[in-house]
């Protein structure tokens, strides 16, 4: 298998378990804007979560070894900035944060740069 998007009215996800080529940077999500998702669907924010790709993740072999970048863009920024949490925790395999913003200029994606993909098979991204 490769890397692979997968998007849809509900969600937009990536699949990586492959080391993402580094000329591109890394492999990402397309961008979502939580804004125009609230206008659309009633909603007041979305989920960000990342999750073993096997069916049944206590079947996993190995656990997968990835780790996985959440970023935002604020209108007039020039680049990506790194989400960090508020308690200084990293994200890892198995979370699932609610994230509510009414900014109507910020853009969100999540990805793995390729010195960042060790080993294993992850799914991640935003559902709401």
């Amino acid at each position: 298998m490769a890397n692979a998007r997968s998007s849809g009215e509900y969600y937009e996800f990536i699949t990586v378990d492959t080391q993402p080529d580094s000329t591109d940077v890394g492999y990402w999500t397309n961008t979502v804007s939580i804004k125009e998702i609230r206008n659309k669907h009633k909603i007041t924010g979305i989920y960000f979560s990342i999750r073993e790709f096997e069916a049944d993740a206590s079947d996993a072999s190995d656990a997968s070894d990835i780790t996985v970048k959440l970023q935002f863009m604020c209108a007039g920024d020039a680049g990506w900035t790194d989400y960090v949490s508020l308690d200084g925790s990293s994200l890892a395999i198995g979370n699932r944060l609610f994230i509510e913003d009414i900014s109507s200029q910020t853009v969100w994606r999540a990805g793995v740069i390729a010195d960042d993909f060790q080993s294993g098979q992850i799914r991640l991204g935003f559902d709401w």
